[in-house]
């Protein structure tokens, strides 16, 4: 007999009895991990937690072996003893009252801590995994995962760690209570919580395939509504008039979510309903057994009322550390994901930015015989490119959309490494060279550059963190950039709050653009790449911003990528990229008199300008 599967999306997913005790082990294991993330986070808490849930559990088995004695003693009238054991019963009370308040505050900061903690360790790793990875599908889905339940799981998981060991101290004193009445109301005891156990576990298994088989949908779905409610997109949604087709798409996809969590939830129900018909069957087998003593003068009141008291709460007890039990491993097929995550190879160690003066000295740049292809591509973007950049010299890169050079960017810049070949930077291969001491001689200004929702002093300090507290330095920068009539029309000059997400003031793409270059200007480091910089500035004021850059050549080697030719040809060497190979090389008056692809590029351009102008 095959075990039974679970079905997501048309697959089969095993959660059969085999394959829970196969993932014995590794359940083990990480509920292990848990425990360290936890202590890591706070050992103090974690330890005042546990004592706080065993006296918790101690506290509870005392309070119900105390109540059937004041129950014995009234009927034997003994004033008394009654009373004593009412005010025992009181302390009892109120020490269990001061446990659990004091479990839920110590619950409540934990939480908090390990939210905390288990963030920044994802964080820390977004940080130290290289740039690729995240243009990788499968890596975001494991990211997403590992963010959804970084807040919540670990807690849980050693909650219900905490539940099943609170439950297993107050087992052992009902059922040092109930081997008085005979060994078999333990064994009813026990039958009494396997039923919900057996619910919970096959519910946990097919919620985790379920979730995980829609990661990517749900991403789909948050990106619809991104789409429909930020400014970047919005304007043109509406323009366009695609408002009330995002929406169908986001309702049709919700409302599979809905009738995926309906099936499983009626699932569920089903077995919970027919599984807790046996658990309360076999307990009111032990009440009838329990009645029927009393009835034949084989125990007394109180010890009735004591035995139905531990069988009750005995049964509550027992399927709280069985349910506990099957959280821990529906928990733990999460904690899977984010452990599996957090595993995953340092290949780009975070470090601290470099400060020293070496990253300001122009470098040499050599391309050996470099390839490069995308993960999955069937053919190269980048083919034997053989290219030098010399220190102060000023190379602008052209070709068509699509030719290759942006992905030549991404090689220079360090953040794909070539299929063959190899990079130099002043003769050592940037393959042997950590990334933080290679990037910190990188100035760059990417085509879709970010727009940091910080002031105007952070957003340019940025470039270089060990100066960006220095107010002169990113004066400097601002004025390399030709950005300080934007800056003396803000508001609040420098310290100005950029970006509509926190209430700041917004720019055009042309202001934004300007930051950026203030951004790159105010790193020291010697090599300056600019891929399409000044893309929603006008002619002019990229001809001037290309002069400030001319003006900084002797301490910078740049490269330049600029669909616009009138800058190009103020270029040392022009670089033509066709098809991702190199195709012509060499200065603007030696290309045009080549006449090959640059000129043909040149002379449409050209003719362009001419029509518009009349």
């Amino acid at each position: 007999m095959s075990p039974p599967v679970a079905q997501v999306q048309g697959k089969d997913v095993p959660f059969g009895w085999r394959d829970r005790w196969r993932a014995a082990p590794e359940v083990g294991a990480n509920a292990w991990k848990a425990l360290g993330l936890v202590a890591r986070a706070d050992k103090r808490l974690l330890v005042q937690l546990l004592v706080g849930q065993l006296l918790d559990a101690v506290l509870t088995v005392a309070i119900t072996a105390v109540g059937p004695r004041i129950i014995d003693a009234i009927v034997e009238r003994a004033s008394r003893a009654a009373l004593t054991w009412v005010a025992l019963e009181l302390l009892l009370v109120l020490a269990k009252t001061a446990a659990s308040q004091w479990n839920t505050y110590t619950g409540v900061v934990l939480r908090s801590r390990l939210g905390l903690h288990v963030n920044l360790l994802i964080l820390h790793k977004a940080a130290s995994v290289s740039y690729p990875h995240f243009e990788d599908p499968v890596f975001i889905n494991q990211l997403t995962q590992a963010r959804r339940e970084a807040s919540a799981r670990p807690v849980d998981l050693v909650n219900q760690l905490l539940i099943v060991l609170r439950s297993a101290v107050t087992l052992t004193g009902y059922a040092a209570l109930l081997w008085q009445l005979g060994p078999w109301a333990l064994v009813v005891l026990v039958l009494t919580g396997v039923p919900p156990f057996i619910s919970e576990t096959r519910h946990g298994r097919e919620l985790f395939a379920l979730q995980r088989a829609r990661t990517q949908r749900n991403r789909q779905g948050f990106y619809l509504e991104t789409t429909l409610t930020t400014e970047s997109t919005v304007k043109e949604v509406k323009l366009l008039g695609l408002s009330r087709w995002i929406i169908d798409r986001y309702r049709e996809l919700h409302e599979g979510f809905h009738l995926e969590e309906v099936a499983l939830h009626r699932r569920r129900a089903r077995w919970s309903v027919a599984l807790s018909t046996l658990s309360s069957g076999a307990f009111y087998l032990a009440y009838v057994a329990i009645v029927r003593g009393a009835l034949t003068g084989a125990i007394t009141l109180g010890a009735m009322t004591l035995y139905l008291m531990v069988f009750r709460q005995g049964q509550t007890a027992m399927q709280a550390a069985l349910t506990g039990m099957a959280r821990i491993y529906e928990d733990n097929l999460f904690m899977a994901n984010l452990f599996e995550f957090l595993g995953m190879p340092d290949d780009e160690p975070d470090a601290p930015p470099v400060d020293g003066t070496d990253s300001e000295r122009p470098p040499e740049v050599r391309f050996e015989h470099v390839s490069f292809r995308y993960p999955g591509a069937e053919r190269d973007a980048l083919t034997d490119i053989s290219l030098t950049l010399h220190p102060g010299e000023t190379v602008a890169l052209v070709g068509r959309n699509g030719a290759g050079k942006t992905t030549l960017v991404k090689l220079l810049t360090g953040l794909h490494r070539p299929s063959s070949g190899r990079i130099l930077l002043d003769g050592v291969d940037l393959a042997t060279m950590p990334a933080h001491a290679y990037r910190a001689r990188l100035a760059v200004v990417l085509q879709d550059f970010a727009r940091f929702q910080f002031t105007v002093a952070e957003n340019i300090g940025v470039g270089w963190l060990p100066a960006r507290a220095d107010r002169g330095s990113i004066e400097r920068s601002v004025r390399d950039a030709g950005a300080e009539e934007l800056v003396a029309r803000l508001p609040q000059g420098l310290d100005t709050p950029l970006g509509r997400a926190f209430g700041g003031d917004d720019l055009s793409v042309g202001q934004w653009q300007r930051v950026a270059l203030a951004r790159a200007f105010m790193r020291r480091s010697g090599l300056l790449v600019l891929d399409e910089p000044t893309a929603a500035l006008d002619a002019e004021a990229e001809h001037e911003v290309f002069e400030r850059l001319q003006a900084l050549k002797a301490t910078r080697t740049a490269v330049l990528i600029t669909h616009r030719f009138s800058t190009v040809r103020m270029a040392d060497r022009i670089v033509v990229v066709d098809g991702g190979r190199i195709t012509e090389e060499g200065p603007h008056a030696a290309l045009i008199a080549r006449g090959g692809t640059y000129a043909t590029l040149f002379n449409l351009q050209a003719e362009g300008y001419r029509e518009m102008g009349g």
